[in-house]
């Protein structure tokens, strides 16, 4: 994928619409915002994901691993959305 070019990708998940834009570089995460209608506690822990992610491998495994890990170190709580969640909307902005 270009970095020039942002993918984007649309989730449902039981708390609300997750929508993702990434961009990636070199099979890494370059760039990365997340949106919706989803509620996170604290509300600055969306930032914290998103820090989080640039500089990931774009695989599901090490954006799960890295958006649990963040989940767990900052007690994150987004009622009806989890880790696997987001992890979900990212795939789908990373499929061809």
């Amino acid at each position: 994928m270009d970095i020039s070019e942002t993918k984007q990708g649309i989730y449902k998940s039981k708390g609300g619409l997750i929508r993702s834009f990434v961009s990636i570089e070199d099979g890494m995460i370059k760039e990365i915002t997340i949106s919706g209608d989803f509620f996170m506690f604290p509300e600055e822990a969306i930032f914290k994901i998103l820090g989080q992610l640039k500089g990931t491998p774009a695989n599901r495994e090490e954006i799960q691993k890295n958006i649990e890990a963040i989940y767990q170190k900052e007690g994150i709580q987004s009622p009806g959305t989890a880790p696997s969640d987001f992890t979900e909307s990212i795939m789908k902005a990373l499929e061809v």
